[in-house]
């Protein structure tokens, strides 16, 4: 599917008349950011409408950005085919934005914030999964997450009806704080 074909710029039309497009298709890249805004209008509501998800990046060269240290990818479930970056530290999944990694694709038996949070502790290169206090569970390879439980490559996710495996960067072959001394 090309972006012309995903992408419009809707425009509600009260009379339409023959000369006038309740429609316009608007070319040029996927990313949000990329797009020719909508000019504005008295006379008509203009909405952007697209089915590819705002980038997560930050735009200038001066930002500063956080480290990948692995991955959460969707697998099953709502979302499937997507990926999500874990950083250093504790991050909270839930359906909201402000999560760390959210995971908004529909699943609505997740919970808004803090369903689970997944650890990755620098210094001794370690990866974990704990669950937030929800009703619902929590489960690593079919097994509920009751208390801190180490991941390991390749490992199954289950969080309501959406699975993720879990694909670490960093471990002893590779860390980010090594290469800063070369």
């Amino acid at each position: 599917m090309s972006d012309d074909e995903r992408t419009r710029l809707l425009k509600p039309v009260s009379k339409p008349n023959e000369a006038e497009e309740a429609t316009r298709v608007i070319s040029g890249s996927s990313h949000a950011a990329d797009r020719p805004r909508p000019q504005e209008s008295n006379d008509a509501v203009t909405r952007l409408a697209s089915s590819s998800p705002r980038p997560r990046t930050p735009s200038g060269p001066e930002q500063e950005h956080e480290l990948v240290a692995g991955w959460l990818v969707v697998v099953s479930g709502p979302g499937r085919g997507h990926s999500l970056e874990i950083y250093f530290g504790m991050n909270s999944l839930g359906r909201a934005t402000n999560q760390r990694i959210p995971l908004d694709f529909g699943d609505e038996s997740i919970s808004r914030e803090a369903h689970a949070f997944v650890v990755f502790d620098d210094m001794q290169q370690d990866f974990y999964i704990q669950h937030g206090g929800k009703t619902n569970l929590v489960r690593l390879n079919g097994k509920p997450v009751l208390a801190p439980m180490e991941l390991a490559h390749g490992d199954m996710i289950d969080i309501g009806s959406t699975r993720l495996m879990f694909v670490p960067l960093c471990s002893e072959n590779f860390n980010w704080s090594s290469l800063e001394d070369k």
